[in-house]
């Protein structure tokens, strides 16, 4: 005589997944106090940051630039110079290639070459900056769509206990649909958005490396 037949049995890999899937994003959230590089050291709490990296909204100046002073510097209104950092900012721009680019224009400033030295730093670490705020922001709107994914996959993960009596987790989900394909489904989601996580967090850190380099070659040719 065969034994009754376990009706969770198909779901427990699932179920195994959702509780890794889930430790894995607290554990994010609670490291997201450590660790930071070239940045300002006070930091914003945000309980929808999902990376290991602390949340920090702007690059520190010192920590990347030891050159003159850089606050009366009207970079945009030189067009050459707004040019030079528009293409020195792009990431699809190697950094053997900027070098070359601000040696090059080092040797055509005249005495105004630190000036504008200057100026392309300036640039450089606006628009940086800039770029990496953009890039948190996007994380944070990640951060938040995975917590409400999690929130979800929790409630799909009770109904499957509470048996088929239960109401949907899901309304928006054709009749018939099981909670088990719920959570199938939303596992699947969350585990491929989990995938891509750890270099999309790479990026702001890539951000800092690329302006901290350039401005270590602007920093040779000011002399």
């Amino acid at each position: 005589m065969h034994a009754p037949s376990d009706p969770f049995a198909r779901h427990r890999s699932s179920l195994s997944r959702l509780a890794r899937a889930l430790s894995g994003l607290v554990l994010m959230v609670a490291l997201g106090s450590a660790g930071a590089v070239a940045v300002e050291p006070k930091t914003a709490t945000q309980p929808n940051w999902p990376c290991r990296q602390i949340m920090v909204p702007r690059v520190s100046l010192a920590t990347v630039w030891s050159g003159p002073a850089i606050e009366s510097s009207n970079w945009r209104s030189d067009q050459a110079v707004a040019d030079l950092v528009a293409r020195m900012a792009a990431r699809r721009t190697p950094l053997d290639e900027a070098e070359h680019a601000i040696e090059d224009f080092a040797k055509t400033g005249g005495a105004a070459k630190k000036a504008k030295l200057v100026a392309v730093f300036a640039g450089l670490f606006e628009t940086l900056n800039d770029e990496r705020a953009q890039v948190m922001e996007g994380l944070l709107r990640f951060g938040a769509k995975q917590k409400e994914l999690a929130e979800k996959i929790r409630a799909e993960n009770a109904q499957i206990h509470q048996g088929p009596a239960a109401p949907p987790a899901d309304r928006s989900r054709p009749t018939g649909q099981t909670a088990a394909q719920d959570l199938e489904w939303d596992l699947r989601i969350f585990d491929e958005r989990q995938k891509s996580l750890t270099y999309v967090c790479e990026s702001p850190t890539l951000i800092e490396q690329r302006l901290f380099a350039l401005a270590r070659i602007i920093e040779r040719n000011l002399d």
